[in-house]
């Protein structure tokens, strides 16, 4: 009588194990992430708020090539996003830091990391692929 009902739950668990290792629930359980923001500029300080919905990483002054970093895992159906304002003398400027796109993709980003870099011409996102940073925004005035 024990022998069906320990193959049974043999059974579920294995159907739950093989589930699990399909979807978003173990992805969102096992990755990391990280986001760089570094101050690129020339010659000012760069002022840094970035947050997501239940996340407030607070305001952070950085001095030129200084970097501010987190990280994180994305929540349970993977909608999690930070977003960041930018400051400086030249311009700010407000944009999604981290995203994950309908298909459960990073926008930009490499597997686990997004590293943007403040430059005096505007807000650079670096492109793993090209090995190089590549502006994404123009500061606001």
């Amino acid at each position: 009588m024990r022998a069906p009902c320990l193959s049974y739950i043999s059974m579920l668990l294995l159907a739950l194990l093989i589930f699990l290792s399909q979807t978003q629930v173990t992805h969102s359980l096992f990755n990391k992430y990280r986001v760089h923001v570094i101050n690129g500029l020339s010659k000012d300080t760069l002022t840094i708020h970035c947050q997501s919905k239940d996340t407030d990483l607070g305001i952070h002054e950085l001095a030129v090539n200084q970097e501010f970093e987190w990280k994180f895992r994305t929540n349970f159906f993977d909608t999690t996003l930070f977003f960041c304002n930018l400051r400086w003398n030249g311009g700010h400027k407000s944009f999604d830091a981290f995203k994950v796109d309908e298909k459960g993709l990073l926008n930009d980003c490499s597997a686990n990391d997004c590293m943007w870099l403040a430059r005096d011409d505007g807000v650079n996102l670096f492109n793993y692929p090209h090995k190089e940073y590549r502006q994404k925004y123009k500061w606001d005035k």
